[in-house]
């Protein structure tokens, strides 16, 4: 008989065994520092409980797991507690028999406001039959910068899937005594440099953008000046933006501060990929007034002359603010996919119709553990 319960800490050797059963070459970036910092040390739980949920069999091993990333969230006037949906498991041989939707029930019960941002189509399923109701998509935006000779070889054998062994192999062989794959790779990179001098801005004199250690009580300030412009929105202010991007685990944020008139006018946070990532650049998040255009453009333009000194192959982003959409699609960022979050709240007085609304919620690549190491894609 299966049982499921929410985990404590005497759990937590049985759930170990389970993610690296799991998650195979991907465990130690789960264990044991990040699940501290994320279901232990998280500032913004209200309880010692941890909010984790476990599917456990008659001998105590775990066949499964659903946990919740805990964060403050401004939705109107409230400032609540929200809990992600993130690293929801179950193992194959135990699926098909109603523990996923047992799960995913128990976490979604165990937190006030429920959400999920990027979930597989089971869940969002199980997710849609506790409740939750689809918002506004988060526009996904990715951006060439590079190409690398591998980047024509894998473009190539893309094209030859399914044909004869022998043609790929000529290719392959073709590749490696002519060096074709170096030279067209050379000439891409002097179009993309032609591109990049008429796309990418000129450091403006009147935005300053400097990277910082760590946020200081400016960002309150900033965070009271912008917050009002979204109805809902994660909490980021200084504690907040310093816990989520200073303290965890495996990451290094590059954190910059935008000032107008000696006034702390936006911010951007990025990080570029390391292995067993691909050489990728993330900007996790950008904060910025929607209408200050120049902001927002220092700051982007900041973002794509420090990726391109890091040689990065392409740079990601994602945000559901229609001004910060036109500005990356401005300076040559190409719409990619996008991400419907679910929303699920118990709390009384919540308005629904609000909530679902357009333009009613700030998301960017940061929010969830969209970008969490590694990338999973």
């Amino acid at each position: 008989m299966i049982t499921v319960r929410q985990a404590t800490l005497v759990d937590r050797p049985a759930i170990f065994t389970f993610i690296r059963s799991v998650y195979e070459n991907r465990w130690q970036y789960k264990i044991p520092e990040r699940w501290e910092w994320e279901f232990v040390n998280n500032p913004y739980l209200e309880s010692r409980s941890l909010p984790v949920w476990i599917a456990v069999d008659e001998d105590g091993r775990v066949v499964g797991q659903t946990c919740a990333l805990v964060e403050p969230v401004k939705i109107g006037d409230r400032l609540c507690r929200l809990g992600w949906s993130v690293d929801t498991y179950l193992l194959r041989e135990y699926r098909g028999q109603g523990l996923g939707f047992q799960l995913q029930k128990a976490n979604d019960e165990g937190n006030p406001i429920f959400m999920s941002l990027s979930m597989t189509s089971a869940n969002r399923r199980i997710k849609a039959g506790l409740g939750s109701v689809p918002l506004e998509p988060v526009a996904e935006f990715r951006r060439l910068i590079r190409y690398e000779p591998e980047s024509i070889r894998a473009a190539a054998a893309r094209r030859l899937e399914g044909n004869h062994s022998r043609l790929r192999k000529a290719v392959q062989a073709f590749f490696r005594w002519t060096l074709v794959d170096r030279i067209l790779s050379a000439g891409l990179n002097l179009w993309l440099d032609a591109r990049d001098l008429r796309k990418i801005p000129a450091p403006d004199p009147e935005v300053a953008v400097t990277p910082v250690a760590a946020f200081g009580p400016e960002i309150d300030t900033l965070w009271d000046k912008v917050s009002p412009h979204f109805y809902a929105i994660i909490q980021r202010d200084q504690a907040y933006l310093n816990w989520k991007y200073g303290s965890q685990p495996h990451v290094m944020y590059i954190k910059c501060i935008a000032r107008k008139n000696q006034e702390v006018s936006g911010y951007i946070i990025l990080r570029v990929g390391k292995p067993p990532e691909r050489k990728v650049g993330i900007i996790a998040d950008i904060f910025v007034e929607p209408k200050d255009r120049a902001t927002l453009r220092a700051l982007l333009a900041f973002a794509l002359r420090y990726f391109k000194t890091e040689r990065v192959k392409d740079v990601v982003a994602a945000t559901t603010v229609k001004e910060y959409q036109a500005c990356l699609l401005e300076l040559g960022f190409k719409l990619s996919g996008e991400a419907v979050p679910m929303f699920h709240s118990k709390l009384e007085g919540m308005d629904v119709a609000a909530i679902t609304q357009p333009g009613a919620w700030f998301f960017s690549k940061g929010d969830h553990d969209w970008d969490q190491f590694p990338l999973s894609r």
